[in-house]
């Protein structure tokens, strides 16, 4: 079997050599003319015979005589100047050395075919030669960026041809450029897009390769429940990809291509291979729920060791080597895949040396296709299947107690966008005009993509067909804001080019890392969550340590679970306990191991995973029943490399406060007006209207403290469509997305402070990028934000926020916020950590 996705790279479908019915070969002349018939015939005749065998070898001298008739009909056609014609035997000669995975020699003869088509008015050629390029870049290891502007290209000139098999085969391979982009939302909109034009070609191959290229994509939703645990989506999913694949079957058997036919076959049963996968993975986490082993009650019932290499089980054997044995060239490919898999092969036969050379080998291939995305979407997305390609690496250099080495590999596998982000914004935003524009960009992207997710997931419960209008209507939507995307850009391009200026980062180093823990006197606490375990760093001026601690994702996932939903059940039932419990053995397992290696009273801890959820403050040591919040100063970062780049502030004693409320919210305007009094003459204290959100960008580059106490809203769907609320006005509904606040005008190293509902809640991708409020925040400038995680009860919020003001006078914010959750805590009506947990600081 050759593995998903394959068919389509090696062939592409087929289709772009296609134009028509293959021409009598008995009518071939020896003029320019018939050399191109006869070698079109020839390259359609090898494609044909791959269709029924899947032999790629035995006709190749065809291709080699039609190479040379195709380049006699295009010295002609150019001598001449018939351009069009020399552009379609370019455009041949190009399949031909892409065929044989030749990708430098292929992207010439499309480049130069993309003029002679362009000279010559040929809108479906231009079309088809931008799509050869598109497929060269994604498949010979260049940039999937330039990949994405001439598939954008190609779309805009097919859209209006007769033929939409040219428009097709754009849709289709901008799919597949989406999908090793990660955004399988995306890939799922082009190929509905593509499918949608079946009627429209006659007993053509394109809608097999369609139907096998959007089963690939539902069976890499199914794939995610390795780290989501959404069973019934992932079983929807798995449904879906059945049914296209049943299609593919269909078309195969229909246009008589044998080979094609029993890979599509191969492709089911590769569904209820990972359908059985994800029934196993149910049932532990069923079991789990009820064993001791993950209900500790002292720190000794903790399993904590210092091992950390964990070889593929028999399982994982099982399903790779059926790959291995049928397609063996997997392993010498460069695509990072392949190695990876070559790494845990070595892994099972215990060849550890030269399995963490294989692993650091799809590192480095990774590295490289990562650096050629120039927007930080796609940075942020990319890695979202390939992020175990890192965990591997680093579990074996610590096996081998090469601590700095595992360290620089975490670093890299973690808020690697929003590091490339921070790093590029001294590039940009230097004037108004530049921040809207680049605000604007981002709350567009976060409105194409909510809405491709919205028709990917009612696409995928539209078993009944109760939802066509809803769905032909989203992507009417989706075509229009894609539309004026590209408008955005182009303003961009003309306007502001230096905004497509993103940088790449270096992760800073363990040395670093702890030199810069000793200056600021605090410890780091680094997770990483994986699927058998949490690894646990503890990083000081003193050293390192590092601890493999038995709590598998699946028992992590549901004490996570658990604590939210107590704090937060607490705002809709007032009689609701506090989860000791629970709270304890969280406390158990991710602090206890590391506490008596802590050596100052300041924790940063960079969460993983599910822990991005979890306010470490309301974490009860079970000896002494004392809080984390009560005993310790804690802030948040969302990698080490992120937090190098935040000015710690030793207090907020100095500088100007912008400070607003919404007088509809009960205790806001006392909090302000209390908040602005310690800072008398140097305070905007606005509290008897809700201002306009044109107001706070208007004032914003005044002030170094912020501080907004209105309404905040989270959105489940695109977390950056996330919103604080201002007053409306006929041209605005006032809403300040997370997406418009990368515009804000913030002082350098500005203190930001949203006393409002839910605005620390974030996003945690699997490929460990946080999105929300924070991240536009600190790409605005700020170098500290406090932020909500859930709904805040208003009086216990004031007197928070007026104690945590008052005590930043005269000491850090950090330690502020402990003594303000003490004094949130010492009142009576406040006990439940409900009222005094939700606000969490991210800086030093």
């Amino acid at each position: 079997m050759i593995p998903r996705g394959w068919v389509t790279m090696m062939i592409a479908g087929g289709a772009l050599v296609l134009l028509g019915r293959p021409p009598s070969l008995a009518s071939a002349q020896p003029d320019p003319t018939a050399l191109q018939k006869q070698g079109i015939a020839r390259v359609t005749q090898y494609i044909d015979n791959f269709r029924r065998t899947g032999d790629r070898a035995s006709l190749l001298p065809q291709l080699r005589q039609a190479q040379g008739e195709l380049t006699a009909s295009y010295t002609q056609f150019a001598a001449a100047g018939d351009f069009g014609s020399a552009a379609l035997s370019l455009l041949t000669l190009g399949d031909i050395e892409r065929m044989q995975d030749r990708w430098n020699p292929a992207a010439a003869l499309y480049e130069r075919a993309r003029v002679l088509a362009g000279q010559a008015h040929n809108a479906g050629y231009q079309a088809r030669a931008l799509t050869g390029l598109a497929r060269t870049k994604l498949m010979g290891g260049a940039s999937l960026s330039e990949a994405v502007d001439h598939l954008s290209e190609a779309i805009q000139l097919a859209t209006p041809l007769a033929d939409k098999g040219y428009l097709f085969d754009a849709l289709d391979f901008a799919a597949a450029v989406e999908s090793r982009r990660g955004d399988l939302a995306a890939a799922g909109a082009y190929l509905d897009r593509a499918l949608a034009l079946s009627g429209n070609l006659k007993r053509d191959s394109r809608p097999l390769y369609g139907y096998l290229d959007r089963g690939d994509i539902y069976l890499k939703r199914a794939e995610k429940c390795d780290y989501e645990r959404t069973y019934a989506v992932c079983y929807a999913a798995l449904n879906l990809a059945r049914g296209d694949y049943q299609r593919a079957l269909g078309v195969a058997q229909e246009l008589g291509f044998p080979f094609l036919a029993e890979q599509s076959r191969a492709f089911l049963r590769a569904a209820d291979e990972r359908e059985a996968l994800i029934r196993a993975q149910e049932r532990p986490g069923i079991d789990l729920a009820g064993t001791r082993l993950f209900n500790p009650k002292r720190s000794t019932d903790v399993l904590v060791t210092q091992h950390f290499r964990a070889s593929p089980d028999a399982a994982t054997a099982r399903l790779i080597e059926p790959i291995l044995r049928e397609s063996p060239g997997v392993l010498n490919s460069a695509d990072p895949r392949g190695s990876y898999i070559a790494g845990m092969m070595q892994q099972i036969r215990g060849n550890n040396d030269s399995a963490l050379s294989a692993f650091l080998h799809a590192v480095d291939l990774l590295e490289r296709d990562r650096r050629n995305l120039r927007d930080e979407q796609s940075r942020g997305t990319f890695l979202e299947d390939k992020i175990d390609f890192y965990y591997a690496p680093i579990l074996e250099l610590l096996e081998q107690k090469r601590v700095a080495e595992a360290f620089a590999l975490l670093e890299r596998s973690r808020s690697r966008a929003m590091g490339d982000l921070l790093a590029s914004r001294a590039l940009s935003l230097g004037s108004e005009q530049e921040r809207e524009l680049f605000s604007a960009s981002v709350k567009q992207r976060a409105k194409i993509a909510a809405t491709q997710q919205t028709l990917f997931n009612l696409i995928a419960t539209n078993a009944t067909g109760t939802h066509t209008n809803q769905i032909a209507a989203l992507d009417t939507q989706i075509s229009g804001l894609e539309r004026e995307y590209r408008e955005l850009q182009a303003r961009m391009t003309r306007d502001a080019p230096k905004l497509a200026d993103l940088i790449v980062s270096q992760p800073v180093t363990l040395e670093s890392a702890q030199r810069a823990a000793g200056a600021g006197a605090y410890d780091l606490l680094y997770y990483l969550v994986l699927e058998h375990a949490v690894i646990l760093w503890h990083i000081d001026a003193r050293g390192t340590q590092v601890w493999n601690v038995f709590f598998p994702r699946t028992a992590v996932m549901r004490h996570v679970a658990a604590m939210r939903d107590n704090l937060t059940d607490r705002a809709r039932n007032e009689r609701a306990t506090f989860d000791t419990q629970t709270s304890r053995e969280l406390f158990l397992f991710l602090i206890q191991p590391a506490l008596k290696s802590i050596s100052t009273r300041h924790l940063v801890i960079v969460p993983h995973e599910d822990l991005n959820a979890l306010p470490f403050q309301v974490l009860q040591n079970p000896l002494d029943s004392s809080y984390l919040g009560e005993r310790f100063q804690i802030s948040y970062a969302p990698s080490v490399s992120v937090l190098a780049t935040l000015k710690a502030q030793p207090n907020l004693a100095a500088g100007r406060l912008l400070a607003a409320a919404d007088p509809a919210i009960s205790d806001a305007v006392a909090e302000v007006q209390a908040i602005g009094r310690l800072y008398p003459g140097r305070a905007k204290v606005v509290s008897d209207v809700l201002v306009r959100k044109e107001d706070v960008k208007a004032w914003a580059s005044d002030y170094g403290l912020i501080h907004m106490s209105v309404h905040g809203k989270f959105d489940v769907g695109d977390p950056l469509l996330s919103y604080l609320g201002f007053r409306r006005t006929p041209t605005d509904d006032g809403r300040l997305t997370a997406a418009e606040m990368f515009g804000l005008p913030l002082q350098a190293n500005a203190f930001v402070v949203l006393s409002a509902c839910e605005t620390g809640r974030v996003e945690a991708t699997h490929s460990n990028e946080v999105v929300g409020m924070v991240r536009g925040l600190l790409y605005a400038g700020a170098s500290n934000v406090v932020l909500s995680l859930w709904e805040v009860q208003s009086q216990a919020t004031a007197l928070w926020m007026e104690t945590f003001y008052r005590q930043a006078q005269t000491h850090t914010p950090s330690e502020a916020a402990r003594l303000a959750v003490i004094a949130v805590k010492a009142r009576p009506e406040y006990q439940h950590p409900y009222f005094w947990g939700p606000f969490v600081m991210t800086g030093k």
